[in-house]
């Protein structure tokens, strides 16, 4: 099979399937689309990325002219995604028929990108898939499955109840999207429908180690630095099972390291022994402005800490953006998880009574 060609299957045998309604109102808007631009949402991560350049593959096997952006540059460890350099910064000058919004629920959660474009965007036509929990559906179809481990699993079920073509390259991108979120399947949220889903796209032609190796093995030394420097000023409070760091403009100088390399702290901060919930809080460049990432261990709902401070996310990854001070965002971040925790520690006491 070449890149250019097209992997066709019979009937999906994933389970549970999308609601059938939905991929036809969502059917019924792409297929008379000429020009469509499909955004993933700003900070990128492997998944909205692998949902926009992977769903722009498959388009354009019918004919679309797909214009994926973002409102920021996707992380160098990202530039094996196939048409990578296709992704824009911006929209133009908005000559599109329709509009893709992949992996957030929010259009403010695409950032500059709307708010450059922000008349455009309030008013055209829009189909929306995501899987985050906090996700209000910014679209006239609104495909929002929390259940799924990640939003090119929603676009696999997708491909396959709708027929389109899925090609190799397609399906890279949105195997990336499936092992970025799922931590190669290590985290909770990987389902049966997951693996399956991750099959069909191996079966494709996608190649996992094309994604593991620059994703998970290989880091600059600056990033290693970064890493390093965060994990020795890293905090604990709740007899170790809640840990916190931050960056800041002069952690980046001081390491060599800029920023799209401070994504994995957060989860190396959450595999500590007897950590149950971690923070990193970096401030780069606005410091009335700090960004939280937390993660979590089973039962601890970190996206209900985000969505009280104007964020979201997933139960065991959720991030917020604060417009206080580092130092008084972190005050008020581990304040509001501590009190989480005691509320899910009391109802498991509770429910252990009545047992």
């Amino acid at each position: 099979m070449t890149n250019n060609q097209p992997a066709t299957s019979g009937p999906s045998l994933l389970t549970p399937l999308l609601n059938p309604t939905q991929i036809e109102q969502a059917m019924a808007l792409i297929m008379p689309a000429q020009r469509i631009a499909l955004l993933a949402h700003e900070h990128p991560d492997g998944d909205c990325l692998g949902s926009a350049l992977g769903f722009a593959q498959i388009l354009r096997q019918l004919g679309k002219i797909c214009v994926p952006a973002c409102a920021d540059p996707a992380p160098r460890a990202f530039s094996f995604l196939p048409g990578i350099e296709t992704l824009q910064t911006t929209l133009g000058d908005e000559n599109f028929d329709l509009v893709i919004a992949l992996d957030a629920g929010e259009l403010s959660r695409y950032g500059a990108l709307y708010e450059q474009h922000r008349e455009f965007l309030d008013h055209a036509t829009i189909v929306n898939i995501d899987h985050h929990i906090s996700s209000s559906g910014c679209g006239q179809v609104n495909i929002i499955e929390p259940e799924a481990a990640s939003t090119t699993e929603l676009l696999v079920l997708f491909q396959q109840q709708s027929g389109l073509p899925l090609g190799k390259e397609a399906a890279l991108c949105l195997l990336t999207g499936l092992i970025t979120d799922t931590g190669s399947f290590q985290y909770p949220s990987t389902t049966a429908r997951t693996m399956e889903a991750g099959a069909i796209l191996v079966a494709a032609g996608a190649d996992a180690e094309t994604i593991v190796k620059p994703i998970f093995r290989t880091r600059p030394l600056a990033q290693a630095r970064l890493t390093a420097l965060a994990v020795q000023q890293a905090q604990t409070s709740s007899d170790g099972r809640i840990i916190w760091t931050y960056a800041t403009r002069e952690t980046l100088t001081t390491t060599g390291a800029t920023a799209d390399m401070d994504d994995a702290i957060v989860g190396t901060l959450r595999d500590i022994e007897n950590v149950q919930v971690s923070a990193f809080f970096k401030c780069y460049d606005n410091p009335e402005t700090t960004r939280v990432s937390l993660r979590s261990n089973t039962p601890y709902n970190v996206a209900a800490v985000c969505m009280r401070l104007g964020g979201g996310g997933h139960p065991r990854a959720a991030g917020a953006t604060i417009h206080k001070p580092l130092q008084e965002t972190i005050a008020l971040v581990i304040a509001e998880i501590q009190k989480e925790m005691q509320a899910e520690d009391q109802t498991s006491h509770n429910n252990t009574a009545l047992l």
